[in-house]
């Protein structure tokens, strides 16, 4: 019964196309304006997530500085105790701790003779060997710093494998050992290259293709004391802010109030410190929250459209039900019920919605791609996008396509038969 009752849908409506296209189209517009702003808003989240994920999601920034009411400069930082003090405390949830130190930037080389076609350029920043592990990024060749190195500031660097290409000729291990020096404005210094790291590379760096790969500024490592030694204001030394990652499993939001209560409780109150910590999971967490209720409001505007395409769909459902008055008076005459008349036009209502929401469902994950490639996000399209376009279609169809069919369905078969 249901088949026959999609067979003659379909007859009826392909036997009126431009009305049923013109039907249809409220519903086409109404679920292609839904599944794109869902398209379009699930991508940005994603890249967001994506982007912030990168970075480290179990990653906890913390810093430190003064509150104190006064234009002076008065540099704080955590003691040697408190931090001390802190992995003891925490460290079975500390999986590794990075402290950075940033320097000026320049052009790095390793032949004076060629400082105009063999150079890489670059920035300094300097690190303890647990920021490799906190940034992700990951050595390919020599080591990470001694002890030593990092306790007395030795001129020893970790380099990219990008600087290599152009001063090695792309000969990692044949980097390690070799000196460069790292040119500024100000000066240059001499640094014995032990590492070399993979650069994640990314095309926006290069500037739409206006810069050239050799001139993407990477970073160069050094002892977390180097690039401050030099800086002339007291106590350049201090680590004033760190980030800290947990290790998986480790509620990332409860270690990061922890970690802030603890070193709060560090400083006296004459201090004027106020300690502050980050992560991105609770980032992404009211980003993602934000995202997702600009989603829902915009997609009021898609709901609208659908309302206005349902009222469209039972005004043309009541339409042909007076023009087929006759038809339902014969098929009333000859014994048909009332619910097979009444499942008759509901079925067509609901084969037209359906099938406009399909058209919808296309047009919509096409305009969603385009706005994604407009805004340089990566596409998704969640699932649940064409299983909202079936359901919202079939819950028109069966919610407008109702009240005419039961109107059909309640007509007397003699008032039908003399209907002209």
């Amino acid at each position: 019964m249901l088949v026959e009752n999609i067979r003659l849908a379909l007859h009826n409506l392909g036997a009126n196309k431009m009305r049923t296209f013109l039907t249809m189209l409220g519903i086409i517009i109404g679920i292609a304006s839904v599944i794109a702003i869902i398209t379009i808003g699930s991508s940005q989240t994603k890249d967001y997530e994506k982007r912030e994920a990168a970075g480290g999601i179990n990653n906890i920034e913390i810093m430190v500085w003064s509150s104190a009411e006064t234009e002076e400069y008065r540099p704080i930082g955590f003691s040697e105790e408190a931090m001390e003090g802190m992995v003891s405390k925490y460290a079975d949830q500390i999986e590794a701790i990075s402290a950075e130190s940033y320097g000026g930037s320049g052009k790095i080389y390793a032949d004076s003779t060629k400082i105009d076609s063999e150079y890489s350029q670059s920035y300094i920043i300097g690190i303890i060997n647990g920021f490799f592990k906190v940034r992700n990024v990951r050595l390919i060749a020599g080591s990470g710093f001694s002890k030593e190195a990092l306790e007395r500031g030795s001129n020893v660097c970790i380099i990219s494998d990008l600087a290599v290409k152009y001063l090695f000729g792309g000969d990692n291990e044949r980097a390690i050992g070799k000196q460069i020096t790292f040119s500024t404005e100000d000066g240059y210094q001499n640094y014995s290259v032990c590492g070399v790291y993979s650069y994640q590379f990314d095309a926006s760096a290069m500037r739409g293709g206006k810069m050239k790969e050799q001139d993407i500024q990477c970073g160069m490592y050094v002892p977390f004391l180097l690039p401050v030694n030099s800086a002339t204001y007291e106590d350049a030394d201090i680590i004033s802010y760190f980030t800290l990652q947990a290790k998986a499993g480790v509620d990332v939001i409860e270690l990061s109030d922890q970690l802030r209560s603890y070193l709060q409780g560090t400083f006296k109150v004459e201090d004027k410190a106020e300690v502050n910590t980050w992560n991105n999971k609770e980032m992404i967490q009211e980003q993602t929250a934000e995202l997702k209720r600009q989603t829902r409001t915009t997609s009021v505007i898609g709901a609208i459209a659908l309302l206005v395409g349902g009222i469209g769909v039972m005004n043309i459902m009541t339409v042909t039900i007076i023009e087929r008055t006759r038809e339902i008076g014969t098929r009333k005459a000859l014994g048909a019920p009332n619910r097979a008349i009444r499942m008759q036009f509901i079925t067509e209502a609901v084969v037209m919605c359906v099938l406009g929401g399909i058209i919808g469902l296309i047009a919509g994950v096409v305009a969603g791609a385009i706005g994604c490639r407009m805004n340089n996000y990566a596409l998704y399209v969640p699932f649940s996008s064409a299983l909202l376009a079936f359901g919202v279609s079939l819950a028109i169809g069966l919610f407008f396509g109702y009240y005419p069919a039961n109107k059909a369905a309640k007509m007397d078969p003699i008032d039908a038969l003399r209907y002209e």
